[in-house]
C-alpha cells in the first residue's frame, strides 16, 4: 500500500506538468481536465498525497491510509473533467488533519500542532473552493498547507542547532501573521510572513552547518538554502502583484513558491523519506543535482520571462521545471535499492 503512490507519481506528474504547459500555450498529449486543475491536481492530488502518505506511516492507523487513497483517486477525477475531484481531495484534507491531531496527542510539541494547523489549511481551502469562493481565497490557504508543513519539519530539525528562546516565540508570531494575512485576503501581510519564515530558516536551519559537509548532507543542505531563497524572491513578488493571482508578477510570485521552495525540499528530503515511507534506499550519487540544476535554470527564465514580459522565456522555464521534476523521477528510480531496510539509528 505505502509503495503504491510512488509508482503512480510519474504518471500523475506528467500529466499535471502537462497542464500546467497547456496553460502557457505549450501542448502535451494529456486529458481534458489538465489544464484547468492544474493546481489543484499538483497541491492536492500529488504533493496532498504524498504528505498523507507520510502521515498514515507515522500515525500507525490504517483508517489514515484513506486520505492519500482520496487525495489521488481526486487527482485522477480532476484530470479526467470530473468535479467529484475536489470532494474526494477535501475529504482527504479531512482525514489527514484528523490524522495529524492524533500525532499531536501522541507527541505534544510545536511541530507537531503546526503540522496540524498545516493540515487545517489544506482542509480549509478545499471547502473554500466547494463553497464557490474566488480562486484567490483559496489559494493561499493550498499554498500555505505546504509551506507550513516544510516550516514544521524544519522548526523539528532546527531544534540540533542552539538558538535563543525568543527564536520559537518569533517563529510563532511569524506562523500568526500569515493566518492573519490569509484570514484578511491580504497579500502583503502574506508576503511580510513568508520573508520573514525565510529570514528564520536562513538564521536558524541546520542547513547552514550542514552545507560545509560532503555528499549527501552538503546536497540536501543546498536544495533547502536555494529553496529559501526562492522563497524571499517569492515574498517580494507577491507584495508587488498585490494579490495571488490577477497581476503581472502572478507567475514569479506563485512558481517560485510551488517550484522553487517546496519542489527544493522535496529534491533534498526524498533521499530520507523515502526510504522511511517505502523501505527503499535511495543512494547518494552528484547525479541527483542534475535536476537541482534544472530547476533553477527553468526558475530564472521564468524570472526573466515576468519582468520581460516575454511569453517565450516563460514556455522556456515552465519546460525546463517539468523536465526537471521528471529527470528527479527517473533519477531516483535508477537510485533506489530495494531490499530490507535499515533500522534506524
Amino acid at each position: 500500500m505505502r509503495r503504491l503512490p510512488f509508482l503512480l507519481l510519474p504518471v500523475l506528474l506528467y500529466l499535471a506538468i502537462g497542464g500546467g504547459l497547456a496553460r502557457l500555450g505549450l501542448a502535451l498529449p494529456t486529458t481534458f481536465g489538465a489544464m484547468a486543475w492544474h493546481g489543484a491536481v499538483m497541491i492536492g492530488g500529488v504533493f496532498g498525497g504524498l504528505i498523507a502518505v507520510e502521515r498514515a506511516v507515522a500515525a500507525k492507523a490504517a483508517w489514515a491510509w484513506i486520505a492519500p487513497v482520496a487525495a489521488f483517486a481526486g487527482a485522477i477525477l480532476l484530470l479526467a473533467g470530473r468535479i467529484e475531484g475536489i470532494e474526494a481531495i477535501t475529504m482527504a484534507s479531512a482525514l489527514l488533519t484528523a490524522a495529524t491531531l492524533m500525532l499531536w496527542r501522541k507527541q505534544p510539541q510545536p511541530f507537531t500542532l503546526l503540522l496540524a494547523v498545516a493540515a487545517a489549511c489544506w482542509l480549509l481551502g478545499n471547502v473554500l473552493m466547494l463553497a464557490g469562493f474566488d480562486i484567490n481565497a483559496v489559494l493561499g490557504w493550498w499554498i500555505a498547507f505546504l509551506v507550513l508543513t516544510i516550516a514544521a519539519e524544519r522548526l523539528e530539525l532546527s531544534r540540533l542547532t542552539p538558538k535563543p528562546r525568543r527564536a520559537e516565540a518569533a517563529f510563532i508570531a511569524i506562523v500568526a501573521l500569515m493566518l492573519a494575512g490569509l484570514l484578511a485576503v491580504q497579500a502583503w501581510l502574506i508576503a511580510a510572513s513568508q520573508l520573514l519564515l525565510a529570514a528564520w530558516l536562513l538564521r536558524f536551519d541546520v542547513a547552514r552547518h550542514t552545507v560545509k559537509a560532503r555528499g549527501l548532507p552538503r546536497h540536501i543542505a543546498i536544495c533547502l538554502l536555494s529553496g529559501y531563497g526562492w522563497l524571499v524572491i517569492g515574498a517580494i513578488a507577491l507584495w508587488a502583484n498585490g494579490t495571488h493571482l490577477g497581476g503581472r508578477f502572478d507567475d514569479i510570485a506563485l512558481h517560485t513558491v510551488l517550484v522553487g521552495f517546496v519542489m527544493a525540499m522535496v529534491f533534498g528530503h526524498a533521499p530520507i523519506i523515502l526510504p522511511a515511507v517505502t523501505g527503499w534506499r535511495l543512494r547518494y550519487h552528484a547525479v541527483l543535482y542534475l535536476p537541482l540544476a534544472l530547476l533553477q535554470l527553468g526558475l530564472l527564465c521564468r524570472l526573466a520571462g515576468t519582468l520581460m514580459q516575454a511569453a517565450a522565456s516563460l514556455q522556456l522555464g515552465a519546460s525546463l521545471n517539468g523536465v526537471a521534476l521528471l529527470v528527479f523521477v527517473v533519477t531516483a528510480v535508477l537510485r533506489v535499492q530495494r531490499g530490507p531496510r535499515k533500522p534506524n539509528p
